[in-house]
């Protein structure tokens, strides 16, 4: 069994009573509706809010009247996120250890968010990317049936094309094999199915949780060439490198940044895709697939208002992590097609990628910043303290169950449909929200398979060459590597590091 280590583990005071009946007395009316947005490879600095020239006119918004986090974490990789996103624990301990299958179920040692909001009476819906939506086989649509009161996507990973059905992943919906029309985009699929739940719970007192799991931007770059053609006017103007300054200058104004900060020598020297070529359509799809997450979120905004759900309604948006370089699926794009149809298959590459990750150095999969960084905004008119303000509080993305179960006032078993339940790994950032001054700097240790945050100081362990140690307040693009001048800390770090990766 493994150690429960203090530095980042939230225990529950687990109640006897059933979580269905507690939640009832308690009044639905005072528990808020919850729609977790996540987007699929979107960078740090692509959300207008966050710096991004992209058109993202809701979302900033969002974050006008709300809260963004400045230091916000996720796993630096699709299954590993969403499994922690999912389960409130840290991927190795709940089947996505690295090197594992990223499309594994998870052990029977957790329960979903998901799960257990359904059973503290919330109604639950997701939409998208299905994966460990259950802690049973989320492969399969009966038993994602058993948590999701509704539910349309894929339950087979990524998007494989977002104009038709592509082979190895069907689509889903409320149980059955969908037919999906062809010709509609993903996204926008997800939006009308989102709408249409939300106007449904009109009238109803049960408060609802949708997890909207975006597809985009993840590879195949695909987009409506209306929607590209005003980035490629845009981006045709203007070198990467210039942007990514305009970028990163964006961020240190907002406060979002160390002021100071420079961008890293091996983000403006990434190499685009195959010599360059189509580096400025690759930048334009990427854009339009951002755009195309806002105005969904548009959609999702008038249905909450038709539905006279805005007031009381939580809604975060984030990143399951950086922005991808990978191309090793990168196509040619075929004669006759414009790039970003339907017949396309293109890849974001370094260059793109490191644009969308400004400031920081390296890509998803990766543990420097540029892996592991996500915008989260959080809006909620009837809860939240403190318009337009930034919290600087380290927060890892398995913090959102423990955070919906206490906003729900769900309690965390210790078992649940007869699995033993392992501790949380996250912790609630509820006072964050309700609180304009709570924990701005609290102390806060994180881990990652090959790097660990202990407060202002982060230890990565992925370079052959030996630690690297930066200090977080200055140099959040890991530029000053510190590990030889405080050697003491880096013992200790490691330490910490394995203690937390290690079982007993």
């Amino acid at each position: 069994m493994r150690k429960a280590h203090s530095f980042l583990i939230l225990l529950c005071v687990v109640l006897p009573a059933n979580c269905r009946a507690e939640s009832q007395a308690i009044g639905n009316s005072d528990r808020p509706n919850i729609i977790v947005v996540m987007a699929d490879d979107m960078g740090f600095s692509d959300l207008g809010c966050y710096g991004g020239e992209i058109r993202t006119p809701t979302i900033d918004g969002l974050a006008e009247d709300g809260v963004r986090f400045s230091q916000f974490y996720n796993c630096a990789l699709c299954g590993p996120s969403r499994a922690s996103l999912m389960t409130g624990c840290y991927p190795w301990d709940v089947g996505q250890a690295p090197g594992t299958s990223i499309f594994a179920n998870l052990r029977k040692n957790c329960a979903t968010v998901m799960e257990l909001l359904k059973t503290g009476g919330y109604e639950t819906c997701a939409v998208g990317r299905l994966d460990m939506v259950t802690a049973e086989d989320w492969h399969a649509p009966a038993q994602i049936a058993k948590c999701a009161d509704r539910f349309l996507g894929s339950a087979s990973g990524g998007a494989g094309n977002y104009f038709k059905e592509a082979k190895g992943t069907p689509w889903f919906k409320v149980g059955q094999k969908y037919d999906r029309p062809s010709g509609a985009y993903s996204t926008d699929l997800i939006s009308a199915f989102v709408a249409d739940f939300i106007e449904e719970s009109a009238g109803n007192d049960r408060p609802f949780f949708i997890y909207v799991s975006h597809y985009a931007p993840h590879w195949p770059l695909q987009a409506k060439e209306d929607d590209i053609a005003p980035y490629r006017e845009l981006y045709e103007k203007t070198e990467r490198t210039g942007l990514m300054q305009s970028r990163l200058n964006r961020l240190m104004k907002a406060g979002l940044i160390p002021a100071g900060t420079t961008l890293h020598d091996s983000a403006l020297n990434a190499k685009p895709v195959a010599g360059g070529a189509l580096a400025v359509e690759r930048m334009a799809i990427h854009a339009a697939m951002v755009e195309s997450i806002d105005r969904s979120l548009a959609e999702t905004m008038a249905a909450l208002k038709k539905a006279g759900k805005v007031d009381n309604t939580l809604i975060l948006v984030l990143s399951d992590n950086g922005a991808s370089h990978q191309a090793g699926r990168d196509r040619k794009v075929p004669p006759g097609e414009r790039p970003g149809s339907t017949e396309t298959f293109l890849c974001q590459g370094p260059a793109v990628a490191a644009l969308n990750n400004t400031p920081f150095r390296d890509y998803k999969v990766s543990n420097y910043e540029g892996g592991i960084a996500s915008p989260l905004i959080a809006w909620w008119p009837r809860g939240l303290k403190g318009k337009g303000r930034i919290a600087h509080r380290p927060c890892h993305i398995a913090d959102i169950t423990p955070t919906c179960l206490e906003l729900a006032n769900v309690s965390y078993p210790s078992k649940f449909r007869g699995r033993n339940l392992i501790p949380l790994a996250g912790k609630s950032f509820v006072s964050v929200l309700r609180d304009t001054k709570a924990d701005q700097n609290a102390h806060r240790s994180i881990a990652w398979p090959r790097a660990v945050r202990d407060g202002d100081w982060k230890l990565v362990l992925q370079n052959a060459a030996g630690p690297e140690l930066y200090d977080m307040r200055q140099d959040r693009n890991e530029k000053k590597n510190l590990a030889a001048r405080y050697p003491n800390r880096v013992h200790k770090m490691k330490q910490l590091h394995a203690e937390v990766l290690s079982p007993e």
